[in-house]
C-alpha cells in the first residue's frame, strides 16, 4: 500500500513548498491528498435556501486500495478566531442546530484520486442578512498509513445566504448629505468608500458624468468623462476616480461598465502610502499615486457629499444600495463578504471605523445607520423597489 499523507488545502502555495520540502527530506515521498478548499483555506458554498452542501478530498495518487479518511467538525470560537484574524474576516460560528454531516469519514476508493462527497445538510432558517456563517473541520484520523501533515489539519465550510432587499431606484432624483460639511470626523488619512449599482442608462450629453458617491474635486466615484480617450460609448461608460483638488489624482479604468449589471465599487485611499485602489466586485480595477496625505469628505467645492449628484448635477440613472463610508483600508476579504449587507452597522462605527452607512431600501432610505448622523436627503425623483433584488446577483 502507498503511503499517502493527508492535509487540508488551506494555502495552495504554502502546501506545495511544504510539500515539497518534504519530499526533499525523504519523508513522505508517495503523494499528497488534500480538502478540495480554495487558497484560503474556505469550502465556500452559497444557498437560496436550506439544502446539501458537499465536498471532497483530492490525492496526487490514485490509490492502491480504499482508503479511509476521518474528520470532525470543531466547535471551538478561538480556531474560528484565528481564522478569521488571518483572514480579515468576521465569521460567525456556524449553529450545531443549523447542520447535519451525513457522515464523520469518506473514502478514496482503489484507483481513484477523489475521495466520495461528504453532504451536509444545512438549515439557513433564522440566518441574518450580512452574516457569513462558518464550520471548521479538522482531520481526526486515517487508515492504515495515511497521516496529516501538522498544522494543516484544519478546512472552514463557509456557508453564504443570498440577501434579498429593496433598492433606491434614481429617475432623475439623488441623496445629498447636508451634515457631511465641514465635520472633522471626514478628514482622515486612510479611507474607503463604497457602493452598489445598477444603471439604467449613461449620461449621453457632455461632459458624460454618471455620478456614483463622494465629493466632487475631492474624492468621488463616477462613470464617465468627457477627458476619457475613446468613443463616445467609452466615455459614457468608464468607470473613474476624480479628486483633483482634493486626493490629487484623476485616473479611469481600463474597461466599460455595462448597462443593467449589478456592480459592487470601492475605493481604498492610503493617505500614508499616497496610493488609491478601485475595486470592482472585489478585483483589483485600477491604482492611482495620490498626491495628499488624506482626503477631506466635508469640504465644499461644487456640492456636498452626494450619492448619484455631483455639481448640481452629473446624475445617475439606476439603482443603488449599501453605499458606505469608513475611516480605514478594507482588504478583498472584507468588500467581497461584506457587499451585500452590515449585519451591526451601530457596532461596526463604534469599534471598526465606519463613518457613513446607507442602506437606500423602502426602510431606511438614506438614514446614516451607524448613528454618526450622516443622514442623507431625497431630492428628485427616487422610488423604491420591493424586497426583491437579490445580492450578490
Amino acid at each position: 500500500m502507498k503511503k499517502i499523507v493527508i492535509a487540508l488545502g488551506a494555502i495552495a502555495l504554502l502546501a506545495s513548498c511544504q510539500k515539497s520540502n518534504l519530499y526533499t527530506a525523504g519523508l513522505y515521498e508517495n503523494g499528497v491528498v488534500t480538502f478540495q478548499a480554495d487558497n484560503s483555506g474556505e469550502i465556500p458554498a452559497f444557498l437560496e435556501e436550506s439544502g446539501p452542501v458537499s465536498f471532497t478530498f483530492n490525492s496526487s495518487v490514485k490509490a492502491d486500495e480504499d482508503l479511509t479518511v476521518n474528520f470532525e467538525p470543531v466547535r471551538d470560537q478561538a480556531v474560528l478566531d484565528a481564522f478569521n484574524k488571518a483572514q480579515g474576516s468576521k465569521y460567525q460560528l456556524l449553529p450545531e442546530a443549523n447542520i447535519n454531516l451525513s457522515s464523520n469519514s469518506t473514502v478514496i476508493k482503489a484507483g481513484n484520486a477523489v475521495s466520495e462527497p461528504v453532504t451536509a445538510q444545512v438549515d439557513i432558517e433564522g440566518f441574518e442578512n450580512g452574516v457569513i456563517y462558518c464550520l471548521p473541520l479538522k482531520i481526526k484520523g486515517t487508515s492504515g498509513l495515511l497521516v496529516p501533515i501538522p498544522g494543516q489539519e484544519y478546512a472552514y465550510l463557509v456557508i453564504r445566504g443570498y440577501v434579498y432587499a429593496s433598492v433606491a431606484h434614481l429617475t432623475g432624483g439623488y441623496f445629498s448629505m447636508p451634515t457631511t460639511v465641514n465635520d472633522p470626523r471626514l478628514h482622515m488619512d486612510y479611507c474607503t468608500m463604497e457602493i452598489r449599482f445598477k444603471a439604467d442608462s449613461w449620461e449621453s450629453a457632455n461632459p458624460y458624468i454618471s455620478t456614483l458617491i463622494g465629493t466632487e474635486e475631492s474624492f468621488l466615484l463616477r462613470i464617465g468623462d468627457v477627458s476619457i480617450q475613446g468613443s463616445n460609448e467609452q466615455k459614457m461608460s468608464t468607470l473613474n476616480l476624480a479628486g483633483g483638488n482634493g486626493i490629487g489624482a484623476t485616473k479611469a479604468s481600463e474597461n466599460t461598465m455595462e448597462l443593467d449589471k449589478w456592480y459592487h465599487v470601492a475605493a481604498v485611499v492610503d493617505g500614508a502610502g499616497q496610493n488609491a485602489i478601485v475595486y470592482v466586485n472585489g478585483e483589483v480595477d485600477f491604482s492611482v499615486p495620490i498626491n495628499s496625505k488624506g482626503l477631506d469628505l466635508g469640504k465644499i467645492y461644487n456640492s456636498v457629499f452626494s450619492i448619484g449628484m455631483s455639481v448640481g448635477g452629473r446624475l445617475l440613472h439606476g439603482y443603488v444600495s449599501e453605499a458606505r463610508v469608513w475611516n480605514r483600508l478594507l482588504s478583498k476579504t472584507e468588500l467581497v463578504n461584506g457587499q451585500c449587507a452590515i449585519a451591526d452597522p451601530v457596532t461596526e462605527a463604534a469599534e471598526n471605523g465606519l463613518m457613513g452607512y446607507w442602506k437606500l431600501d423602502a426602510q431606511h432610505q438614506a438614514k446614516d445607520l451607524t448613528g454618526n448622523g450622516f443622514d442623507g436627503i431625497k431630492y428628485g425623483s427616487v422610488t423604491y423597489t420591493e424586497a426583491n433584488v437579490r445580492c450578490p446577483e
